[in-house]
């Protein structure tokens, strides 16, 4: 839903190596490592990104929002 929105409404092609895309990616990344993983270590790493990872999805609603 979220790919499909940007490029119809945003005219942004997900596949591109854009800075969000990018991040946007190794956000999906971290989140899987979290489901399976069970490591302090990695747990701490990932605690880590997210406020990186908040302000990525706080922008991308921001715009969805304004768009609708």
């Amino acid at each position: 839903m979220g790919k499909q929105y940007l490029y119809d409404v945003e005219g942004i092609d997900v596949g591109s190596p854009k800075a969000e895309t990018i991040l946007g990616l190794e956000m999906v990344n971290d989140r899987n490592l979290t489901v399976h993983t069970y490591n302090e270590e990695i747990a701490v790493e990932i605690h880590s990104h997210l406020r990186e990872y908040y302000n990525l999805l706080e922008s991308w609603i921001v715009r969805m929002e304004n768009r609708i």
